[in-house]
């Protein structure tokens, strides 16, 4: 499976959209998951720790 999740600015849509990411890869390890956002929000710090 193929996914981008688009979350930006706060921890309000970017935690969400990583659960969701996590639970794609735990159904399916193969999943290629994309997050689009912001240079300046939180996802800068928050998607790259969540090793998705």
């Amino acid at each position: 499976m193929r996914a981008i999740i688009a979350a930006a600015g706060t921890g309000g849509h970017i935690n969400p959209g990583i659960a969701i990411a996590n639970k794609i890869k735990e159904n399916d390890k193969n999943s290629e998951i994309i997050f689009v956002g912001t240079n300046r929000g939180l996802e800068n710090d928050l998607v790259p720790r969540s090793r998705i």
